[in-house]
């Protein structure tokens, strides 16, 4: 089911807190039952547009492999249950509640990615002006923090990404609970993203102190674990702070008018229920098990093309000699590929390094589908440069296509990557486009296979990466001839 592809993203580290955001969504509710103390429901037929509109995402998040397409569905849908039996007024006096029930997505894995680089390299600059500060002798380029004796590198887990959600999610706990002015709320909810990366970067600046006048076994041991915990609860207690602060210069008086003429003339513990309309309780239900009906049959309706495996893949293309290599188990129980080729390839006149990965699917869905490499190699470290459309002339039947050229850096290496999806019978370069014909395809076709072509040349500092380009072009001509036995159109 859906859920349970969320349930897989909550179990990671970046998003556990999210098994918290039910238990809280259910308190904010009973805290805000005065709003609705003796409120008279009634059923809302907008609640079915809503559920229907839900079912639609959770198809095209299913259908399109985009996960979290499928989770705001989920959200969409308890939204249109509430307001499909307790009527609209009920949902805009919880709405505060619903938004923080929104933290239950995930956010997708390329902008996740692409936020921890961000984060890494703020919060690697800020600790290494605070390290100056106190006297240590240190350099910092991107997240790599020379110390001297050793080098730190700031990586997903110290980006401070972890502290970011939870704490704007507490921001929005703090905003409803002890704050009746939009501007305080949105002052509290704006700061947690500024606590968050400062916090962070005073751990990483005591990680570089402990080790340069302790020892490193101190700074990476016992303090590097339960400096994450410490962290949180410090930006916790600021954040706690700012509200209280505010809180305080807010005129009371007249928060405690608005207070007693919120609860005047309510009574009774409940809303009253009365206004449930049965009938809409059977279209729900009709709604939901349709939904899943339809999703269902298209699912089980794919069509897997005939193909040759990439064992069968050449290790000679022209100039180019080749080994293969194989991915890690634990990496490749998360790729989900039903096959794959890696191949190092090393041209026999010029050394250049060519690298060429290609992981097929015999179908697509959620968390088992090709995505864009910028996310693994943003989330490896390397940050990006440029980015860029070309057009090319592949060999028949293709024609004029275009593809993607990525230039990245790393240290002293520069890595030009091209890709494209090569999804039956299509070149495609853009993500969303490749999400929408998975889902035209799945209806239209009853097909989802297809595969992500990667091919990268590591390059030094310097290097002519337009004559490199010109090198891949000829090699992507060659390939483009012996790639669809493998990759049916």
């Amino acid at each position: 089911t859906d859920f349970s592809h969320t349930l897989r993203r909550w179990n990671t580290e970046d998003f556990s807190y999210c098994y918290l955001v039910p238990l809280i969504f259910a308190y904010l509710v009973y805290s805000n039952r005065d709003a609705v103390r003796g409120l008279k429901t009634t059923s809302s037929p907008a609640g079915i547009v809503i559920l229907v509109v839900a079912g639609l995402f959770v198809l095209l998040g299913r259908l399109g492999t985009i996960e979290t397409v499928s989770t705001v569905g989920i959200w969409l849908g308890i939204l249109g249950l509430a307001a499909l039996l307790l009527g609209l007024e009920f949902v805009r006096r919880m709405a505060w509640p619903f938004l923080v029930l929104l933290f239950i997505v995930p956010l997708p894995p390329f902008l996740n990615n692409m936020l921890t680089f961000r984060l890494k390299l703020i919060s690697s600059s800020l600790s290494v002006w605070m390290m100056r500060l106190v006297g240590l002798s240190v350099y910092g380029e991107g997240n790599i923090i020379d110390l001297g004796v050793t080098q730190l590198q700031v990586v997903d887990a110290c980006s401070g990404l972890r502290y970011v959600y939870p704490l704007i999610l507490m921001g929005l706990v703090f905003g409803y609970l002890f704050h009746k002015s939009w501007s305080e709320r949105v002052i509290v909810v704006a700061a947690t993203v500024p606590i968050s990366v400062v916090s962070n970067a005073l751990r990483i600046a005591i990680t570089g102190y402990l080790t340069l006048k302790v020892s490193p076994e101190v700074a990476e041991g016992f303090f590097h674990g339960f400096s994450g915990w410490l962290i949180f609860m410090v930006s916790f207690a600021i954040l706690g702070l700012l509200s209280w602060g505010l809180k305080s210069i807010a005129k009371r008086g007249k928060r405690q008018d608005d207070k007693e003429a919120t609860n005047d003339g309510k009574s009774g513990a409940m809303p009253n229920l009365a206004g449930i309309r049965i009938t809409y309780v059977w279209i729900a239900i009709a709604v939901v098990f349709g939904f899943w009906g339809l999703n269902t049959a298209l699912a089980s309706n794919r069509i897997r093309p005939a193909r040759k495996s990439f064992d069968l893949f050449p290790t000679t293309i022209g100039n180019w000699e080749g080994k293969k290599t194989y991915i890690r188990d634990e990496i490749l129980d998360s790729l989900w590929a039903d096959d794959y080729v890696q191949v190092e390839f090393r041209n026999t006149k010029t050394g250049d390094l060519l690298l060429v990965f290609v992981p097929y699917y015999a179908y697509q869905g959620t968390l088992r589908a090709a995505h864009s490499p910028v996310a693994c190699l943003v989330g490896g470290g390397f940050a990006p440069l440029r980015r860029t459309t070309l057009q090319r002339d592949f060999p028949e039947p293709f024609g004029s296509v275009e593809i993607r050229q990525m230039v990245f850096e790393k240290g002293d290496t520069v890595l030009l990557s091209n890709y494209w999806f090569q999804q039956r019978g299509r070149i495609i370069v853009s993500e969303y486009a490749n999400k929408w014909y998975l889902f035209w395809d799945s209806v239209t076709r009853r097909r989802t296979d297809g595969a992500l072509v990667r091919l990268e040349m590591p390059l030094p500092r310097g290097a002519d990466v337009a004559g490199a380009q010109e090198m891949l072009d000829a090699f992507t001509r060659k390939l483009m001839r012996i790639l669809p036995a493998y990759v049916p159109n």
